[in-house]
Order: C-alpha cells, then structure tokens, then sequence
C-alpha cells in the first residue's frame, strides 16, 4: 500500500472523540425511540414509516460508519504479504524454507480436498435419510 493510499484509508476512518460518539448515540436514541412510539401510536403506518427511516439513519451517526470506512479498515488491517519471501542469505536455508512451504502448501491442498470429500460424503448421507424418512411417511401415509 502506497503513502497516499494509506493517508486516505486514514483520513475516511477519522473519527470523533469517543464522548462525542457516545453522546450522539444517547441523545439520537433518546430521541429516536420516543417519537418512533408516539408516531406509530397516532399515525398507524406513517408511523412504521418514520420509524424505519430513523432506524436507517442510526446507521449514519457519527462513528458508526459506513461500508467505505469498514473497508479502508479492513484493508488497513491486513498484513502486507510478499509473494515470494526475500532472500535470507544463506542459500542452504532458502532451499529448505522453500522445500518447506512447498510441502505445507501441498499438504493443505490435499487437506481441503479432503473436507470437500467428508462434507460431499455427508451432504450425501443426510441426502439419504431424508429420502429414507420421505419413503417411511409416504407409505405410512393412507393414499
């Protein structure tokens, strides 16, 4: 991740001050539950109406965020992964680091392949008792 990208993945998670947060949430539910009480008591459906735009704008207070902040955080906090692992120096050990990774990459393929093959089996088990029960209440099941 380049500076500027990380400046501005910073600057959309600006946020304010915790107390500013928290005071915003008290006071905007302090106000939000009642009138949504009131409103639906005296005016049915515009009432459900009105409650469900406050409902939506609790998503838009201050600190809460929105999706294009969650992911400049997400991204934010990843770690930064290389490709290929730099060189130590000593070449003995880079071919047995490489040996390594090869071989725990081809273990975790087979592994995967192998829970594909436990949830198929499963699926296929369960696939089966269900026919089984079907077939059961079918035939005790007078036509």
């Amino acid at each position: 991740m380049t500076k500027d990208t990380t400046e501005n993945a910073l600057n959309l998670l600006a946020r304010p001050p915790l107390a500013v947060q928290i005071l915003t949430i008290v006071g905007y539910t302090a106000f939000a539950i009642p009138v949504s009480i009131i409103a639906m008591d005296q005016f049915g459906v515009l009432g459900l109406f009105l409650a469900a735009f406050l409902a939506y704008q609790w998503a838009q207070l201050a600190g809460m965020g929105s999706e294009k902040q969650l992911k400049a955080a997400v991204k934010l906090l990843r770690p930064k992964v290389e490709k290929t692992p730099a060189s130590s120096g000593n070449a003995s050990f880079d071919a047995y680091r490489n040996e390594l990774l090869n071989r725990l990459e081809k273990e975790r393929t087979n592994f995967d392949g192998f829970l594909n093959r436990l949830r198929d089996a499963k699926d296929k088990s369960e696939f089966d008792l269900f026919l089984v029960e079907r077939e059961k209440a079918a035939q005790a099941t007078p036509a």
